[in-house]
């Protein structure tokens, strides 16, 4: 699989997904309360959740936030009352503008509030005072930071629900949160999930953090939990609806065969440049769209097998 290879997938990935048409979110019933707006191209997914005393959004992206939002305003007349960020990346944190008139509280991590005050913050600012079309939602809108940043676990009591928010530690990110909603039988995954999609790096304004190992480190920790959870939600990709921890074993098992596939060029003398002309996805995950993500991949892959940085 060579870079112009990978480049013709994305444009024939880019075309047949209709990318020329706006996108849109989707939303997607997960159970009662639990709404999944899944993003048209395979983008950053958010989460709706409708308690008794209000509504909890998970995720949400400055280019379409205004979507969930108006889904919101379908489902209920209740307000907005918390926010909660898997990660500082813009795909999942740039778009708290669009809610401000219900004046949430906003929950993240206190690497997520450093990255949303710092890189994060500055890569808005530069994308709201540009001229391309693509940042036109930045232009409208202002960069926000969290009201409350946790170091460790989080439990809210909140319109009859309890979510228990949880920083996992460096996987896709320097830092990923998830939250478990123990009476809907639902956990929130952010990016350390996705389905039927090759992952993306972690990112924070461009600068690459993912961690192979320590991804699959967090999802053992989860799944050694043991928790009740019927479905867990992706950051990218489809809902699988009560297919619960198969989800996680796949998510699990892509990383250790694609980093084994890579380990298998490197023993045998590969260098990157040909590992990533001469890579085959594994027919199990043949499936799997956005191909022109695996090549930050394969730097990853080869980087942390040879010891040298990440």
């Amino acid at each position: 699989m060579n870079g112009k290879f990978l480049a013709a997938l994305a444009v024939v990935w880019i075309f047949a997904t209709g990318a020329a048409a706006p996108d849109k979110m989707v939303p997607v019933k997960v159970t009662d309360g639990v709404y999944m707006m899944e993003h048209s191209r395979g983008s950053g997914n958010s989460t709706i959740v409708v308690t008794d005393d209000g509504v909890l959004v998970f995720d949400f992206h400055i280019d379409n936030a205004d979507q969930t939002l108006a889904e919101i305003r379908r489902l209920t007349e209740k307000k907005v009352k918390y926010l909660i960020t898997s990660h500082s990346a813009g795909d999942h944190a740039s778009g708290a503008w669009h809610f401000r008139e219900d004046a949430p509280v906003w929950i993240a991590t206190k690497n997520q509030a450093h990255d949303l005050q710092m890189q994060e913050r500055e890569e808005f600012i530069e994308r709201k005072n540009s001229k391309d079309p693509r940042y036109a939602a930045y232009q409208k809108g202002e960069p926000l930071t969290p009201a409350i940043a946790i170091d460790g676990p989080m439990t809210l009591y909140f319109g009859g629900l309890t979510f228990q928010i949880t920083p996992e530690g460096r996987g896709h990110s320097t830092g990923d949160l998830t939250v478990y909603i123990p009476q809907k039988r639902v956990m929130l995954m952010g990016d350390l999930l996705d389905t039927e999609i090759h992952p993306g790096q972690g990112e924070s304004a461009g600068v690459f953090f993912s961690n192979v190992s320590g991804w699959i480190k967090i999802l053992d920790n989860i799944m050694a939990r043991q928790l009740a959870v019927e479905t867990y939600v992706p950051g990218h990709g489809p809902v699988h609806i009560g297919r619960g921890v198969a989800d996680l074993e796949e998510q699990k098992r892509y990383f250790v065969v694609m980093r084994n596939e890579v380990a298998k060029m490197v023993h045998a003398g590969k260098t990157l440049a040909q590992i990533e002309k001469e890579f085959k996805v594994p027919q199990q995950f043949a499936h799997y769209k956005r191909p022109e993500r695996l090549r930050q991949f394969f730097k990853l892959f080869y980087h942390q097998l040879a010891e040298t940085g990440y």
